[in-house]
């Protein structure tokens, strides 16, 4: 074990030492051995056993230090902003008293390092082996660099960061990968927190969504402020992708009995991206509903039997946003309505029989691109 303390006992065997502090204030002396402390850590040295700071030690950590042990910080007087901490045991525990702030933290050597305590780390977060579980700690990121991760090393639990830009959140659960990345973070000041789950969701669908996919969602946190107004990515195995239907980034309140918004997307390099920004605490993956939008050709609204006296669009209530236009056959436009409904209480009598083209521009979702539909109709005067 590896004892950090500036008021460890003086080695008797070098009488020499002994005698360069015997007139020296004890203030000074202890000076001097927080310096040789400081300088042995300018240059990277490995911990074979663990690494502790006791209570009251008021030392500053610097440089690389490699450890295949744990880490115990029992002091609120230690600093180590600059140093930079590679853990390399298979099974290891990192563990302060007090908020810890990193240069930088390497996961390597395989097995589980489970924290407890606040752990920051301001420069380089580096997944090689092993799963980082936060356990009773938290670990944040403020670095810029965008972080990577890998099958064999991820986060088992909550990951928080803070910046703008790309924000890639290598976490997962158990033994699945399933990282989630923020495409265009503006707020540098929110700290987002990203936990994945697998397990079901008791979920109310909207009609363009039928299933959730692969059995996982992801549940997003702030320090306080809004969530990001950022597109959502999510991550899906190649091998489950479902290529003969839409993939659609839903999201909701909670998971069980909420209503949840199709956010639109689109599945490109085992990620779903969302089209419209996120809002909601629960992300997940849809199986989305093809919606088959038709335009019904027959308008008989001279006669008095009630049936067919109206402009008739199959599925129109599934649409966020339409625009119809009704033009005579000379390209005029007759009517306009903008999101149509097919209980609109225009009075079509007042037109004249004859064929007419009706036009529909319409959204599937809020941030999913126009797309027109177009139909002749005829509206016919009964005999």
């Amino acid at each position: 074990m590896i004892n950090v303390n500036p008021s460890q006992k003086k080695n008797k065997k070098r009488p020499c030492k002994k005698k360069m502090y015997k007139n020296q204030p004890y203030k000074n002396r202890k000076l001097m051995r927080v310096l040789s402390i400081l300088l042995l850590s300018l240059i990277p040295f490995t911990v074979a056993a663990q690494l502790t700071v006791p209570a009251g030690s008021a030392v500053k950590i610097t440089g690389q230090i490699s450890t295949r042990g744990s880490v115990n910080n029992n002091s609120s007087l230690a600093d180590f902003s600059t140093a930079h901490l590679f853990l390399t045991g298979s099974n290891q525990t990192l563990a302060t008293i007090s908020p810890v702030v990193l240069q930088g933290l390497t996961i390597d050597g395989g097995g589980t390092k489970t924290a407890a305590g606040e752990w920051t780390v301001t420069r380089d977060l580096t997944f090689t082996q092993g799963i980082f579980t936060p356990g009773s700690g938290k670990l944040t990121y403020s670095g810029t660099t965008t972080l990577n991760g890998n099958v064999n090393s991820f986060v088992n639990g909550t990951l928080f960061q803070r910046g703008t830009g790309s924000r890639f959140f290598p976490i997962g659960v158990a033994n699945a990968y399933i990282p989630l990345r923020f495409n265009d973070v503006q707020d540098a000041a929110v700290e987002v927190g990203v936990t994945a789950f697998t397990g079901g969701t008791n979920l109310v669908f909207p009609p363009d969504v039928k299933d959730i996919t692969n059995n996982r969602y992801w549940e997003l946190s702030t320090s306080g402020g809004s969530l990001p107004a950022s597109t959502v990515s999510l991550y899906v195995p190649g091998s489950s992708v479902e290529l003969l239907q839409p993939l659609v980034v839903i999201e909701a309140d909670n998971i069980s009995g909420a209503t949840a918004i199709n956010m639109g997307g689109g599945a490109l390099d085992q990620f779903v991206t969302s089209f419209s920004t996120v809002s909601k605490p629960i992300v997940t993956i849809g199986l989305g509903e093809n919606i088959d939008l038709k335009i019904l050709d027959l308008i008989t609204p001279y006669n008095e039997d009630l049936i067919n006296d109206k402009l008739q669009i199959v599925n129109v209530d599934y649409v966020v946003e339409n625009k119809v236009t009704l033009l005579d056959r000379w390209g005029v436009v007759v009517k306009e309505w903008t999101n149509y409904r097919n209980d609109d209480n225009f009075d079509f009598s007042t037109l004249s029989p004859g064929n007419y083209i009706c036009v529909m521009e319409y959204q599937l979702t809020p941030s999913s691109p126009k797309v027109k539909l177009s139909q002749m109709v005829s509206i016919l005067k009964a005999k």
